[in-house]
């Protein structure tokens, strides 16, 4: 079964967007003519949400698995780093949630770290099912960050929902925000691009109306930095459509080829 997280969808369509479930597909069951049509999935949609879910297989970063019995969806994992490389490329706005966050590591070259509680010394508690998304702790964002300009300095709170974190840093990016008790990676951003950024809390269950409690971070100013980043994408294709469009028709007007 393939999902569209509920309090995702209603995240993203609550600032008057659309937001489109991409199923992936396993190439090896599937006969095709051609490989699945990523680039045309690129050129319809205007950003890229990574949602969470499974631990993401080690191969994808060269490590062995940490646990014998490993959670991993690796037809899932091959299908999103596709995604990522075709929205990156086509300088579209990409935001990772949690798994999100990680795949962006991985896809930049870098490493995690698989299990916080055994791997990483002196860590707070990043995750307890009981609790879920009312389990929060504080993170700081990282002076000069990204979120700092959307957020301010102020120390946050923010639900935590995670056993794995970013381990080595991948190349081009930037720790953006961390737990400041354990410094457990919180946030990541890619420098080269105008909006490539992962969080690793669920700002899905902390937008304004979902129920979630007052004193955790309002995820609307980070939905509204990545939609304002698509539309300024979207308004540089429009206007170089339209001045190909107008040198076409003086082309055609002058009786020349184009």
């Amino acid at each position: 079964m393939q999902f569209l997280e509920s309090n995702m969808a209603q995240w993203i369509m609550s600032h008057g967007v659309v937001a489109l479930m991409i199923p992936f597909v396993d190439h090896s069951m599937v006969k095709t003519r051609r490989r699945l049509p990523i680039l045309d999935l690129v050129e319809q949609l205007d950003g890229l949400v990574l949602q969470g879910g499974a631990d993401i297989s080690p191969r994808f970063y060269g490590a062995k698995p940490w646990t014998e019995h490993c959670d991993c969806d690796p037809i899932r994992d091959e299908y999103e780093l596709e995604l990522m490389r075709g929205f990156v490329e086509a300088g579209k706005p990409v935001l990772g949630i949690c798994r999100g966050a990680q795949m962006l590591n991985v896809y930049c070259g870098g490493t995690l770290v698989q299990d916080i509680p055994s791997q990483w010394p002196g860590a707070i508690p990043h995750l307890d099912l009981n609790r879920y998304e009312t389990l929060t702790h504080e993170v700081h964002f990282v002076p000069g960050s990204r979120l700092s300009d959307i957020y301010g300095y102020a120390p946050q709170r923010v639900n935590s929902i995670h056993h794995q974190c970013v381990g080595e840093l991948g190349k081009g990016l930037v720790i953006e925000a961390r737990s400041p008790i354990d410094r457990v990676p919180e946030a990541i951003r890619h420098t080269g691009h105008a909006f490539v950024m992962g969080v690793q809390w669920h700002p899905e269950f902390q937008f304004q109306g979902s129920g979630a409690p007052s004193e955790v971070l309002d995820s609307g100013p980070l939905m509204m930095a990545f939609l304002k980043a698509a539309l300024r994408r979207a308004g540089r294709v429009r206007r170089l459509t339209d001045s190909m469009s107008r040198v076409r028709e003086r082309a055609l007007e002058f009786g020349g080829g184009f």
